[in-house]
């Protein structure tokens, strides 16, 4: 049974569709890597998992709980009843009630491009702070667990260190960490190194590659070619809002179908 479905999910602004019929499914302990050029849709696709971005219709079902859907029938909770058609005559996407939404978005956890931690807390404080807040996690038991979280990204060091004292890559591997403290079903990545320098982006990955050796369920949004070639179990091509091709590494990377992702593949190679 998949861990994550998308069902025909349609994105909408008032000049552009963002996304257009987009399906997806994800396995427990699968590594999807979505590529594609910039304004393909990728970024806004990951968003709509976490409720960052709420779908104009389609359905969104993760660990057999469907929190976003055009047919509210289908839903548990108070967001039972009749649907509503917007102006294209798309069936409008309901989500359930506030807070049965957030406890289907803790089962996420969401790395940023530029990391996102709080400056006025500690390392250690910043992973521990949304276990204690948010889930009520016991404050010795979630700084156990936030010590074990920084052994594994490499900075046991950096405990009391705030985040202004350190590298860009040490801020991500800290935010991988504070994503993991929340214990997700999922971890999703939106392009976690495009804000680093070269040289720093391998220890990054070396995270990333940890977590999906361990069979963390993981969707990753990335520029890193090498890192989906290597370290994905499928990737999905994505252009215009649409899903172009999906497959396997070798697939993707050695047996391209469209024109579309061989010309984005001959671009990312001479970059």
């Amino acid at each position: 049974m998949a861990l994550l479905e998308m069902k025909h999910i349609v994105k909408e602004y008032p000049n552009c569709k963002a996304l257009n019929d987009v399906s997806l499914s994800v396995e427990p302990g699968e590594t999807v890597a979505i590529i594609g050029p910039s304004g393909s849709g990728k970024s806004t696709l990951l968003r709509c998992v976490n409720c960052l971005v709420r779908i104009t219709s389609g359905e969104i079902e993760l660990d057999g709980k469907i929190f976003a859907s055009s047919n509210p029938e289908s839903m548990v909770g108070d967001r039972k009843g009749a649907q509503i058609a917007d102006k294209s005559g798309n069936t409008e996407a309901q989500y359930l009630p506030e807070k049965q939404l957030k406890e289907a978005v803790c089962e996420t956890g969401m790395v940023f491009q530029h990391f996102n931690l709080f400056p006025h807390m500690t390392c250690l404080e910043n992973i521990t702070y949304a276990p204690i807040k948010v889930k009520g996690i016991d404050r010795a038991k979630a700084v156990s667990r936030g010590e074990e979280l920084l052994a594994l990204v490499g900075l046991s060091a950096k405990r009391d260190e705030y985040p202004g004292r350190l590298s860009g890559g040490q801020k991500q591997r800290i935010a991988i960490a504070r994503a993991l403290a929340m214990d997700p079903d999922v971890m999703l990545f939106d392009e976690p190194t495009s804000a680093l320098d070269p040289e720093i982006t391998g220890e990054v990955l070396s995270v990333m590659r940890q977590l999906s050796d361990a069979n963390t369920t993981m969707i990753v949004v990335t520029h890193e070619m090498g890192f989906a070639k290597e370290v994905a179990d499928r990737v999905i091509f994505m252009n215009e809002g649409r899903i172009v091709e999906e497959g396997t590494p070798k697939e993707i990377f050695e047996a391209p179908k469209s024109v579309r992702l061989k010309e984005f593949l001959g671009a990312m190679l001479k970059a």
